[in-house]
């Protein structure tokens, strides 16, 4: 049995370490692409029409595998794999850029601070009505 699990090992092995080796050898333009298209397939489950939805999905899906063995090697395969023009690709691109752009940023104030109270200690300001009563006791003379 043990021979048997051996040579499973090693027929997986054959089979997964090319797909692995491609994922490692990706150019930092393929990284961004696929980042990108990660984007346009979270906003294709959002978007309301559903022609655009599925242009999305396919667009965002095929830049997912840009440049690897089974994706499109430029734009002409993109276009031809995904039946899109260039133009509606640019646009997609621009706005996935800048969707991605736009949660860089709100994660950077989050962390910041920026963005969200969460460590803020509300307990050690005085409240309102705190305020309220030392502005009445100034008022008073007292």
């Amino acid at each position: 049995m043990k021979n048997y699990m051996k040579m499973f090992e090693a027929s997986m092995d054959s089979v997964v370490r090319p797909v692995l080796q491609d994922a490692a050898d990706m150019t930092p333009q393929q990284r961004k692409l696929a980042n990108l298209g990660r984007v346009l397939m979270d906003l294709a489950v959002t978007t309301k029409d559903d022609a655009l939805a599925n242009l999305m999905a396919s667009v965002g899906d095929s830049l997912t595998r840009f440049g690897t063995s089974f994706g499109p090697k430029n734009l002409d395969e993109l276009m031809k794999k995904t039946g899109a023009s260039k133009e509606i690709i640019n646009k997609l691109l621009q706005h996935a850029q800048a969707v991605a752009d736009h949660k860089t940023s709100l994660a950077n104030d989050h962390e910041d601070g920026g963005l969200d109270d969460t460590d803020d200690d509300e307990f050690a300001e005085p409240s309102d009505a705190d305020m309220a009563a030392q502005a009445d006791r100034a008022a008073r003379g007292k």
